[in-house]
């Protein structure tokens, strides 16, 4: 059953260091998970930033952000998938860091499962690569790992940030399904700056630009944001709007 779930902030705010030139400012924003939602912007528009503030992986200088999950104040269960997942898991062995994730969930039984599953849906078989280090694993694999490892948990909320970095056409269907069925049971963003990407799966934007929430809203609303769309070099949006068509009747036939 997928929970209700929504967010609230007020006065984030988040910079550096007084040397570097970034600053990330999102006034005032409510908005309640339905379906897949996207965060699309160009590279240096704080994407990563506020996705590790909304996970609670950073603190904000300023602001408060705040979940509401079925209606009650709490903190709800959240993975983030980082963009360079392979940084982490490179050095790694796969068997000790998976028996120290299991080591950390009471149901460990279950996430073992789920973890060998999903590697199942990537086309990874963890037998295969329980003895090796993360050196002797392709990017695309640690990445697949990554995702998996992610999707297994279970979280409330799961954020993949640039998922499909490193992924060719199949692992990238692979995703695709993958998240289709996730979604059923668990609320997901996509954080990317490949705006077709964020259209194939999302059906609702979150638009940043220099550290600003410059749109939230629909792929129809979108469209009538010209400006938005020049801006954030967004082109050839009829396509998407036709591909966008294509694929909600897919789904409904």
């Amino acid at each position: 059953m997928l929970n209700d779930l929504s967010v609230n902030i007020r006065n984030l705010e988040y910079r550096f260091s007084k040397a570097n030139s970034f600053y990330l400012q999102i006034k005032d924003l409510d908005y309640s998970f339905n379906g897949v939602l996207g965060m699309y912007g160009l590279s240096g528009s704080g994407k990563t930033t506020f996705s590790k503030l909304l996970a609670g992986i950073i603190e904000p200088v300023s602001g408060l952000v705040s979940f509401l999950s079925n209606g009650n104040s709490a903190i709800p269960k959240i993975m983030y998938s980082p963009q360079f997942p392979e940084k982490i898991l490179l050095g790694v062995h796969i068997g000790e860091t998976v028996q120290q994730i299991l080591s950390q969930n009471v149901n460990s039984a279950g996430v073992y499962n789920s973890i060998c599953d999903y590697l199942q849906k990537f086309s990874l078989d963890f037998d295969t690569i329980r003895d090796k280090s993360g050196f002797e694993l392709s990017g695309g694999e640690l990445r697949r790992l990554a995702i998996a490892l992610s999707l297994a948990l279970s979280p409330e909320l799961l954020i993949l940030d640039e998922p499909t970095i490193g992924l060719g056409r199949r692992g990238k269907a692979q995703l695709y399904r993958i998240l289709e069925e996730f979604r059923q049971k668990h609320h997901i963003m996509i954080v990317s700056h490949d705006f077709n990407l964020i259209r194939k799966i999302s059906c609702h934007y979150w638009i940043l630009d220099r550290g600003n929430l410059i749109f939230t809203g629909d792929l129809n609303a979108l469209e009538h944001r010209r400006d938005i769309i020049e801006k954030v070099g967004i082109n050839s949006l009829e396509h998407y709007l036709t591909a966008a068509v294509k694929t909600e009747e897919m789904r409904t036939h």
